[in-house]
């Protein structure tokens, strides 16, 4: 897990590469053809001097041994030198493995609502994957996927060239063509979320995003996370109850938190789930277009069977 000073030194690498892009992207508008060339040229030089360097601390590293080995592991796994290992070609895993291997870290929080996400094809660096179980016919299929896939793929293979999704049920109706969507572009932001190790057995704490407010809620040690709205009556979920895995609104309307949010009394209700990551002991909640301001666990929260 990354330390205040860890996450400072990857946003300043990411600054960074975004202002040599903004840089190249000058050199391209410049009109003389010799200035232009001799830039590029230069450029190239440059990275080609810095990928050697990268090449050759790895195999020194990789060649030291026991230790060496761990810290030629650590090295690949981290976000921000895997993306200059990408960049100079000398990663050592393939595309393939680490789009499987993002894959399966996102299969938890796929398979907590009873769904899947399976990898059909990875042909010229594209990819087409498909939804399956209840995660398929779930109307909030388009904002797990969008945010809980797209941000686990982008972190490990920023070299995908993109990728599909047969059969998105996008507001209860399948894509136009029956069979592909596209996924938009747009990053998410994902927000950490604190304290809710201390919610426990169906117990829920309460967050604000924005305009939003969501519970997350923790049901057999797994978290979910719900705008904190009713689908039915649109009061607050979090001042009804919680047992079984069944969230009980205070008008009486019940979804069962792990398949989706699906309603118990109307197949065509559902509640609107938000994609939550746990990853060496963080929890992350991402919300379209807003991040999470703050968020509140209550005295209430902690107590088995009972919400705020």
């Amino acid at each position: 897990m990354l330390n205040n000073n860890g996450k400072t030194q990857l946003d300043d690498l990411a600054q960074e590469g975004r202002r040599i892009q903004e840089l190249v992207e000058k050199i391209e508008t410049l009109r003389d053809p010799a200035s232009r060339a001799m830039l590029q040229e230069c450029l190239q030089a440059v990275l080609s001097f810095y990928g050697h360097g990268l090449a050759r601390i790895l195999e020194v590293i990789e060649k030291s041994g026991p230790d060496g080995k761990k810290a030629y592991d650590a090295l690949i796994r981290d976000n921000g030198v895997s993306g200059l290992l990408l960049i100079h070609g000398l990663h050592p895993v393939s595309l393939e493995t680490r789009l499987a291997d993002a894959l399966e870290k996102v299969r938890p929080y796929m398979q907590s609502h009873g769904g899947n996400v399976e990898l059909l094809s990875l042909e010229n660096d594209f990819a087409v994957l498909r939804l399956v179980g209840h995660c398929k016919t779930c109307p909030s299929s388009t904002v797990t996927l969008e945010l809980a896939v797209r941000h686990a793929i982008e972190e490990a293979c920023p070299d995908l060239a993109g990728f599909e999704v047969e059969g998105i049920v996008r507001n209860g109706a399948a894509t136009a063509n029956g069979q592909f969507d596209h996924i938009p572009n747009a990053a998410p932001v994902w927000t950490r979320i604190e304290k809710t190790e201390q919610v426990r057995d169906n117990g829920l704490m309460t967050a604000q995003a924005g305009n939003e407010s969501m519970i997350v809620c923790r049901v057999k040690d797994q978290l979910y996370a719900y705008y904190d709205r009713c689908p039915a009556c649109n009061l607050p979920l979090h001042t009804g109850t919680l047992k079984d895995g069944i969230l009980t609104c205070s008008l009486g309307h019940r979804y069962n938190v792990q398949r989706a949010g699906a309603s118990l009394d109307e197949t065509e209700r559902h509640l609107e789930p938000l994609p939550l990551l746990e990853k060496e002991g963080e929890v992350k909640v991402a919300v379209p277009h807003v991040a999470v301001e703050r968020s509140t666990p209550t005295e209430t929260d902690y107590v088995p069977g009972h919400t705020r």
